[in-house]
């Protein structure tokens, strides 16, 4: 026979997922480095928009000419690159943070290759374009019909944590984009705590789980 202990267990619910918000941390400043071959990459096909922006109607990368040319230590100005930094509408991100992403959730990630020098010419570490092309309708109906009649109510809901998610819609996506403010990638604690374990250096993340949600999980956590 089960006893109070068991019984309980069985019938708690699971912990409410934790967010975070996901992006390069400006806090290291801005690194050296600089694209030589921008005005080839601004020659491709007519219909893009620019060389660092997403195609029209889809995240991704468009047909480059060539490979994006990203020379290190041109300006003298700056640290060097760190594991992620912004570059137009996409990441820069170092060989070993792309491998932890498709570790993670590859499916989630498109990736361009670059060619990385030094100032001097000589060959530098390998670093990716990277774009997080998943995009999910990840909110409960509630928040969702809410930006759909505002999506300009995003930053403040987001910054007083009243953006609740749907886990079931989430499923088991670790990372993604949401169709109400593309600007905003979202990651589960898992993706966190592997950055951390790994001493990835240069992402900033913000907790955006609603205060209710954190209180309701810790609380059926420790049943």
């Amino acid at each position: 026979m089960n006893g109070p202990a068991e019984h309980m267990l069985a019938n708690a619910k699971p912990a409410m997922p934790r967010f975070h918000t996901i992006g390069w941390s400006f806090l290291h400043g801005r690194a050296d480095f600089d694209i030589e071959n921008l005005e080839t990459l601004l020659s491709i096909t007519p219909e893009s928009r620019g060389a660092l922006i997403p195609p029209p109607g889809r995240r991704g990368f468009p047909t480059y000419p060539e490979k994006p040319r990203v020379v290190i230590g041109k300006r003298k100005k700056g640290p060097p690159p760190s594991d992620i930094e912004m570059f137009g509408d996409y990441w820069l991100v170092s060989d070993r943070l792309k491998v932890l992403f498709e570790a993670l959730d590859g499916s989630a990630f498109a990736f361009q290759s670059c060619d990385i020098l030094t100032s001097s010419g000589s060959a530098g570490p390998t670093y990716w374009l990277c774009d997080v092309v998943r995009v999910l309708e990840a909110f409960d109906e509630q928040t969702s019909q809410r930006l759909r009649q505002n999506r300009l109510k995003f930053p403040s809901l987001r910054t007083a944590r009243l953006l609740y998610f749907d886990a079931v819609a989430i499923g088991k996506a670790h990372i993604f984009r949401t169709p109400y403010w593309i600007p905003d990638i979202f990651c589960d604690q898992i993706v966190k705590d592997a950055c951390k374990r790994a001493g990835i250096k240069g992402l900033r993340f913000v907790d955006c789980t609603p205060k209710t949600a954190r209180k309701q999980g810790s609380a059926e956590s420790g049943q």
